[in-house]
């Protein structure tokens, strides 16, 4: 909890950019709907095979293989965050976006019920640990753009916030470890059940 108090401000940019590249989605797709069709959708390329591959996996392999794509997002978030914080400001969007055009889709064609039962039980676990690694990167960012700035003002750089937010990544990790660890799970072995059922 203190790691996130520490945090929050970081986390609370990531969440707004997240729900505006969300409405972005929802509103491009009512625009164009045909944009949720993976067939030539530049936006979704290569996501077609990857959908092969992930549907041709045993129930183990497809959580393994959700677990290190969201683990994957995560790292890229937090590490790449030092390229003044572009890369996880892009994956809050791009992510947000992606989940608008399917809410829009989901939306249309089978009503909330199912968009919510599709979505937030694994979605709870999955999300926020996407959000705590963008807030991470958008922090690694902010602390490479204020060191650059004091060295060309002549200032002192903030070296105590850089050995805390060292120090911080560990426990940070732990947690986005468990979270997609459940959020996986979840994915594979209770969302599509919970789906069935309310599709009867």
């Amino acid at each position: 909890m203190e790691l996130l108090k520490r945090n929050k401000s970081f986390i609370l940019v990531g969440v707004i950019l997240f729900v505006i590249g969300g409405i972005a989605g929802y509103t491009v797709y009512l625009n164009n709907p045909d944009l949720a069709n993976l067939e030539g959708s530049s936006i979704f390329s290569g996501l077609e095979q990857k959908i092969s591959f992930f549907q041709n996996l045993n129930i183990l392999g497809k959580i393994i293989f959700i677990f290190l794509n969201n683990l994957l997002v995560a790292l890229i978030s937090v590490f790449l965050g030092a390229i003044l914080g572009l890369f996880p400001i892009f994956i809050a969007l791009m992510n947000g976006f992606v989940v608008g055009i399917v809410a829009g889709k989901v939306l249309e064609s089978n009503g909330i019920g199912y968009l919510l039962v599709g979505l937030v039980p694994h979605g709870v676990f999955e999300i926020p640990a996407i959000l705590i690694a963008i807030g991470l990167g958008l922090k690694f960012g902010y602390l490479i753009i204020s060191t650059i700035i004091s060295i060309l003002l002549g200032k002192p750089t903030k070296d105590n916030e850089f050995k805390l937010f060292i120090r911080e990544l560990k426990p940070a990790f732990k947690i986005i470890l468990i979270l997609l660890c459940i959020g996986a799970f979840v994915e594979i072995l209770i969302t599509p059940l919970l789906i069935t059922i309310i599709g009867g």
